[in-house]
């Protein structure tokens, strides 16, 4: 037998004595957070009350005597090894007791939270659950209990999400008391010093809302990661009952608020192959020499949903993080603008410091850029026309792979300067904005040096504009010797300009040597106006004497990167449109073999798919696979897609014809079945392997039956409650706090979005 078992809350050896739970508590301690005085019983207690029975009963009672005031009340709860685990996190399988009095009532309640361990509801978990295997210690907590006029839970970050929001969840009185009545908590999210979320009339005051998310915050901090909390009020102060950390916010978030700008509309399986294989690898690349993480893939910095581009924002979260940049700027960037007085500013902080050195030397790459920007464009240009001659000739199946892998291993190193350099570009305009802006002068009255004389280069809208003037200005219609030599300057200008189409990154797109007639109709009608403003020259600007020798250098730095800009936009355009004569030319070649209907059809293949049946010697025909990839384009086409996206599974489509309910999204993931609506667990027999299970309240007694659902609604409960605790642990969708649900009709399809809380009721 021990000499002890019961120790103090702010013990040091509390934690290899009681558990995280205990842990936790004593860090609240520590941080100087108001937590409810109280003690902990050791699992060793209960080891030796197993060999030694009432001797270690007596010893208890004499160090409860010492720790015990017998006028007060306590609350008497287990701390489990295994409790909150990251996988495992036995909610409701230990008991808890409330308002327990005397020396020999708090004795009796902790060796019914130890019977816990033989309890049917633990041996039913174990079972269920055999990859956790660990041997349990039990430990018990007892704190004097706070006379609560509120309480409740409060998260630093939305669970589910992960993004900054901070979310609180308050009732009257106890949680005990809350669970008992079936009330639903009400709701707070806050983000940034502001309410997104706020109950009309609430139990809360704002005052006091306000104190639980800034002390939320406060926690968070100090703990080092995103926290949950319980916490109760007593009328004057506010309690902390317990803290631990938020699991798996691993959860990645898309958002398509930068990528419909660049990659808009549908985005067909071959275009999507490439820009991943091509554009994505090259992010990768620049992300892994900026952090010296090399966890990048570039399948998932995008995501393809309904055949949009959307962007994984998380990735560049870590990124954000590993730069000492708070995770929170990273939802600034994305466009997910919420003012506030705490919004976060785009400032490294001092990790930073520890990535110096690899800045550094990312740093010295840019100076370095100029000079290999102009080493490829020695030779880049040339190498393409090489490959342009080869896909003049005659060849097979597996010659067109080559040359499009080919074209692809040329793109790489255009591709990354087609992403610094405008970059840089920007960068530097935007800091000559500023300190032109200190001056007096707006930067876009500024003519910056080159940039007109390559955009007249490049542009081919000027030399559309040109061919108009030099045919049509004044004419009504062209003579013959007017209309062969139009002929030949079309020619001209399609083997300068025949690369461009409707969009630079879709190598689906019909480029304009492929549609003469249609160029020869807009040099006929051109739509170019002459500007009718003029632009400031620098050497005609005001300026300090001090300050113009500075900001014209500057000012040059930033004319140089404009015309670089420009310049790779053409380079990469022309080569990156070499994709399509690749996979024109072989989708002629699969035609003639009957595999496909028509050329363009190649597009509706995944690269992967092309390169596996270009080595089948008797190739099977993907006429069946492109028409219905045609039919998924044609039904998604008008679809109205979310700005975010949560997870990496389709979000349901919004059916106008299908009514909705609405509730708290408490685990992710989405799903469709029939609904099955149990008001008694009796009536679990009514069950059916995949059916949606909808139930009037949370209770532990409902968990066995989640092992059948493909998902979880309920008219109460919130983001703690067992339901929703469970349905992760079974990773299925659930949906609590939804009125009405019991009343949806039995057996109708629902689907059932566990990111956004909606409840789709199929029209019957």
């Amino acid at each position: 037998m021990k000499g002890q078992y019961v120790y103090s809350l702010a013990d040091r050896s509390v934690h290899e004595k009681g558990g995280s739970k205990a842990k936790n508590l004593r860090f609240l301690l520590r941080r100087r957070f108001l937590v409810p005085a109280g003690f902990i019983v050791s699992w060793e207690a209960l080891d030796d009350f197993s060999n030694h029975g009432d001797s270690v009963l007596n010893a208890l009672r004499i160090e409860l005597d010492k720790n015990i005031d017998p006028d007060r009340l306590y609350a008497v709860r287990s701390s489990a090894s295994v409790e909150d685990d990251i996988l495992y996190s036995y909610a409701g399988i230990f008991r808890s007791f409330l308002e327990v009095q005397g020396i020999e009532s708090i004795l009796e309640t902790v060796q019914r939270v130890w019977q816990s361990l033989e309890s049917d509801e633990f041996m039913t978990y174990r079972k269920n659950n055999p990859n956790d295997g660990d041997p349990v210690k039990l430990s018990v907590i007892v704190q004097e209990m706070v006379p609560a006029v509120s309480s409740g839970i409060a998260f630093s970050k939305n669970p589910l999400t992960g993004l900054s929001e901070t979310i609180i969840e308050a009732g009257r009185g106890t949680g005990e008391e809350q669970a008992a009545m079936k009330r639903d908590p009400e709701r707070w999210i806050g983000k940034w010093g502001v309410w997104l979320q706020s109950p009309a009339d609430g139990i809360l005051t704002d005052q006091l809302a306000r104190l639980i998310m800034k002390n939320t915050k406060e926690i968070e901090s100090a703990y080092g990661q995103p926290v949950d909390l319980e916490w109760a009020y007593d009328g004057k102060n506010l309690y902390f009952l317990q803290v631990r950390p938020i699991t798996r916010l691993d959860i990645p978030v898309f958002s398509n608020r930068i990528s419909k700008e660049m990659l808009p509309g549908i985005i067909k399986p071959l275009v999507w192959s490439v820009n991943t294989r091509l554009v994505n690898q090259t992010w990768v690349d620049i992300l892994k020499k900026l952090t010296g993480d090399d966890s990048f893939e570039p399948e998932k910095l995008t995501g393809h949903f309904y055949y949009r581009a959307y962007f994984n924002i998380t990735v560049f979260g870590r990124v954000f993080e590993r730069l000492g940049m708070p995770y929170e700027a990273l939802e600034l960037l994305f466009g997910l603008e919420q003012e506030g007085p705490e919004k976060p500013r785009m400032r490294p902080g001092i990790k930073i410091v520890f990535q110096l050195p690899r800045l550094m030397s990312f740093a010295f790459d840019f100076i370095r850029i100029e000079a290999r920007f102009k080493t490829l464009l020695q030779t880049k240009k040339k190498r393409y026309e090489e490959l342009v001659r080869e896909m003049s000739q005659d060849l097979s199946d597996k010659e067109w792979l080559d040359l499009a892998n080919r074209v692809y291993a040329e793109t790489r190193s255009v591709a990354y300067f087609n992403i610094m350099l405008p970059m840089l570009a920007m960068m530097h305009h935007r800091m000559l904005t500023g300190m032109l802006k200190k001056e007096g002068i707006d930067a876009r009255t500024l003519e910056l040096s080159g940039v007109s004389i390559v955009s007249e280069k490049n542009s081919p809208h000027i030399r559309l504009n040109q061919l108009h003037q030099q045919y049509y200005e004044g004419k009504t219609e062209l003579t013959d010797d007017e209309q062969r030599r139009l002929d030949r300057d079309l020619e001209l200008f399609l083997h300068e300009f025949g690369h461009y189409s409707d969009s630079g990154n879709d190598c689906s797109s019909i480029p304009w040597r492929e549609t003469p007639d249609l160029i020869r109709q807009m040099i006929a009608q051109p739509t170019t106006k002459k500007s009718t403003s003029s632009f400031i020259a620098f050497d005609d600007l005001k300026l300090p004497m001090f300050h113009r020798s500075y900001l014209k250098n500057f000012y040059r730095r930033s004319s140089r990167f404009a015309v670089h800009r420009e310049t790779i936009s053409s380079l990469y355009t022309f080569g990156y449109g070499q994709f399509r004569r690749c996979f024109i030319g072989l989708g002629n070649r699969l035609v003639q073999q009957n595999v496909l209907e028509r050329n363009d059809d190649v597009f509706y293949l995944y690269w992967q798919e092309l390169v596996e049946l270009v080595n089948h010697v008797e190739k099977p025909s993907q006429k069946e696979l492109v028409l219905q990839r045609k039919r998924d384009i044609e039904h998604v086409a008008d679809a109205m897609l979310p700005e975010m996206i949560f997870g990496f599974d389709q979000p349901p489509l919004i059916d106008e014809k299908k009514s909705s309910l609405h509730g708290i999204p408490t685990s992710l993931g989405t799903y469709t079945g029939p609904a099955r609506i149990l008001q008694r667990l009796v009536d679990f027999e009514r069950l059916h392997q995949g059916d949606v299970l909808v139930i009037p309240f949370s209770d532990v007694g409902w968990t066995p039956l989640f092992a059948k659902a493909g998902a979880v609604v309920a008219e109460s409960g919130g983001i703690l409650s067992h339901s929703s605790i469970v349905a992760r642990e079974y990773r299925i969708p659930a949906v609590v706090s939804v009125s009405g649900a019991c009343r949806i009709a039995e057996g109708t399809m629902i689907t059932v979005n566990g990111y956004t809380g909606d409840v789709f009721i199929a029209e019957t």
